[in-house]
């Protein structure tokens, strides 16, 4: 598809453009004009080191320089708006892979349980997969070192590396005694934007869009084409819990399904001005179309549903958006001797719908007020509310990790047939699990959060034994959104 799918690449010297995380290439940045007196700046900078310097000599504890440094450039950042921050080392690292879409390591995905670095799972076809690492497995020393005490960040520093390298990976796994040695040669891992897509009817093809990545206009057009390939004549484009990413991979996907020279997005900001970002290539899909959205869609989410939305290109069925409409600009800040390699995320301008509508909420000082106006987000022409459930239960089930530990449990003992759902016998199994757990709940608490525990068993079950694509499969004729999604399309 090369040449199919316009790139947007205007540069702007020294800076990555984000929303949720980088919209990269807004027009050459202009100088703001600075009211400020020299006198009062440097007055300003002196008494920072003065404060500094007392500090650093004085304080009853030692302190280190970079500790001080980055808390207060932190605390500087984080009064202008939550989004503007100071990117450390590590920071700045895995924002950079999160958004190039790929990676040198083994493809495991890392968390904390019970205060040890576990295997939440391993990513299908990758080293670790197919060294056969499974989740729930403890991994207690890297090359050797011992793990006990190393955060995420940390160990995920020391398991990446070059391709074709060897990291050793010592893991306790349950129900065995014996701690297991998996020696992985690390690999590239791909980290792809479209999750699943399948056909949900004979005639209607369903595409998950997870992330904004450098790759996601081409991924979601190939899934589009193969669809339509198989007889898909109207679409279903979920981005549901998709927080944003690159923001000029979204207006490449709004180019798929919108004609040439429409207007996608405005941003204006004090230093970058004004700029409009229009479609070059016209419409590539013209199918009727279905776009699934709720509180988890964010940025350049929001960009691509205002368009479609104002372009009258979709139906928007969901929950209101998250409300996050501006964006931010990242500045690789080089490397500090001796500290590492910094940036910084700062925002820069406030996006603007195709009607001209500013869908932030997070700029504003009264939008966690009960009188707030409430003109944020995007609201979506078939509004389905979220669910509600007992929260106070599932929420010490998650907190705690319960689903996680009965998971691992119960896919040691079973087959995880390709048709699983949970049934009467797992939901017995499960208040059994809890029972030896000593957690305390009443039989209407657990009947009224029956949903969530019903999905969160699934989630938690059958993704470690399923492609990600098969997953969406199944939970998609039980899903209210896609079944209305379908009954819309069907209409048409």
């Amino acid at each position: 598809m090369k040449d199919l799918i316009p790139g947007w690449v205007a540069v702007t010297t020294g800076m990555l453009l984000l929303t949720t995380a980088l919209v990269l290439g807004l027009p050459p940045v202009a100088i703001a004009q600075d009211v400020e007196t020299p006198v009062a700046r440097a007055s300003s900078l002196e008494l920072f080191f003065d404060v500094y310097g007392i500090t650093r000599s004085s304080y009853v504890d030692t302190v280190q320089s970079r500790e001080l440094v980055e808390e207060a450039l932190q605390g500087m950042l984080q009064s202008l708006d939550p989004n503007s921050v100071l990117l450390t080392p590590e920071e700045l690292e895995n924002l950079q892979i999160q958004l190039e879409g790929s990676f040198e390591g083994v493809g495991i995905t890392l968390g904390q349980r019970d205060n040890w670095l576990t295997v939440i799972s391993p990513l299908e076809g990758t080293p670790a997969y197919r060294a056969g690492m499974k989740a729930g497995d403890r991994i207690i020393e890297i090359d050797g070192v011992s793990t006990e005490g190393i955060t995420t960040t940390g160990a995920v520093s020391f398991i990446r590396g070059p391709g074709g390298t060897i990291v050793n990976l010592t893991v306790q796994r349950p129900g065995m005694d014996e701690p297991i040695v998996f020696p992985i040669e690390r690999d590239v891992i791909d980290f792809p934007s479209v999750s699943a897509s399948f056909l949900v009817e004979p005639t209607i093809g369903y595409v998950r869009l997870s992330r904004f990545s450098e790759e996601s206009a081409r991924e979601v057009y190939d899934a589009v084409s193969e669809l339509r390939n198989l007889g898909a004549e109207k679409m279903i484009l979920d981005i549901r819990g998709n927080s944003g990413g690159l923001m000029l991979p979204s207006i490449d996907v709004a180019d798929i399904f919108l004609p040439a020279g429409a207007v996608v997005v405005t941003t204006r900001g004090q230093a970058v001005g004004e700029y409009t970002y229009r479609t070059r290539r016209g419409v590539l899909f013209e199918g009727d179309l279905v776009l699934l959205v709720d509180g988890g869609s964010a940025s350049s989410s929001e960009i691509l549903a205002g368009a479609l939305q104002d372009q009258n290109a979709a139906t928007l069925i969901g929950s209101r958006t998250f409300g996050k409409g501006s964006v931010q600009s990242l500045s690789d800040l080089g490397e500090y001797p001796g500290l590492g390699h910094y940036g910084v995320k700062l925002t820069t301008a406030r996006y603007y719908t195709p009607n001209g509508n500013s869908i932030d909420r997070t700029l504003r000082d009264d939008f966690m007020t009960s009188d707030a106006d409430e003109v944020w987000g995007i609201i979506p022409d078939i509004v389905i509310e979220p669910d509600s459930f007992g929260v106070a239960l599932v929420a010490e089930l998650e907190i705690d990790g319960h689903f996680f530990h009965f998971a691992v449990a119960y896919t040691l003992e079973n087959e995880i047939a390709l048709d699983f759902w949970p049934d009467e016998a797992l939901f017995q199994e499960f208040r059994e699990f809890l029972d030896s757990e000593e957690i305390e709940y009443t039989d209407e608490e657990f009947a009224d959060s029956h949903f969530y525990i019903e999905r969160a068993l699934l989630r938690e079950i059958a993704l470690r034994e399923w492609p990600m694509s098969r997953y969406y499969e199944v939970t998609a004729p039980h899903d209210e959104s896609i079944i209305q999604a379908i009954q819309v399309l069907m209409e048409d």
